[in-house]
């Protein structure tokens, strides 16, 4: 015998919010209801394709949101499930045409355009994450300015200069090429006495390519514009053909006063 549809609660167990007697009854339900089963498939998919799209961490352009948008008002919940379940919650048509909509997400993700220069910041923040979890590894580690410039005037890519900054007790741990939204980036890092990191990248392109910045600062004839993403403080000015970037979890203060002694005007 099939009882009740559990409406609501079917939302719920999915996201295990329900308590150890509920989610027996739901169980029980969907072993005898082929129907709820089905709902239950879906909205599994969907809570998965939502994980996947967080850690990815994407901005999708405005086209593709347009795209999303007009896919979920076609949908309808009636035509996805049976007539008893379709008021199982309000927001029951765009979590049960997540799937669909993940495909669509997913595809642009393994085919669509590159990341827009607008998401650089968010990128760098991530950066300095890798490098602090080793997943972002230093093609040479040294604490010394002269073999970092060393190995970045043999390897291909911008050329660049690195600052010392042990004067400051900050000092340098390894460096990497790697890319920043498509662009070859020279990469390298700074520790504090705390265990903070500072990590410093630079690559050819110009200030205007990034979004409008949340503050400003004007100081020795450049430009620093500053974000924050996640905790972590985001610098970026000009140094010639070059955009310089400083990113730390240290106070944003602290960090923009770094950039500020760091910057220098090109040879």
């Amino acid at each position: 015998m099939i009882t009740a549809h559990p409406g609501d609660r079917l939302v719920d167990f999915v996201d295990g919010r329900l308590d150890a007697a509920s989610a027996d009854a739901v169980r029980a339900h969907l072993a005898a209801c082929a129907d709820c089963r089905a709902v239950e498939t879906e909205l599994r998919a969907a809570v998965e394709a939502t994980a996947t799209l967080r850690d990815e961490a994407i901005e999708m352009p405005a086209d593709l949101l347009a795209s999303v948008s007009r896919a979920l008002d076609a949908e309808t919940v009636r035509a996805a499930v049976p007539a008893p379940v379709a008021r199982i919650h309000p927001l029951l048509r765009a979590v049960v045409s997540g799937a669909a909509v993940a495909a669509l997400v997913l595809l642009y993700l393994q085919v669509g355009t590159p990341r827009p220069a607008s998401d650089l910041p968010t990128l760098v923040a991530r950066d300095l994450a890798a490098v602090g979890s080793r997943s972002l590894p230093f093609a040479v580690q040294a604490g010394d300015a002269a073999t970092l410039e060393r190995y970045f005037a043999e390897s291909t890519g911008p050329r660049v200069r690195v600052i010392d900054l042990a004067m400051m007790q900050i000092t340098l741990e390894g460096a990497t090429r790697q890319t920043l939204a498509g662009r070859p980036s020279a990469l390298y890092s700074y520790q504090t006495p705390s265990g903070a990191r500072l990590v410093c990248q630079m690559y050819e392109g110009r200030l205007t390519d990034l979004p409008p910045p949340e503050s400003v600062r004007d100081e020795n004839g450049f430009h620093f514009q500053i974000y924050t993403r996640g905790g972590v403080t985001v610098v970026f000015w000009q140094e010639g053909d070059l955009v310089c970037v400083l990113a730390s979890e240290l106070p944003a203060a602290e960090v923009v006063a770094l950039a500020v002694a760091k910057a220098m005007a090109p040879a």
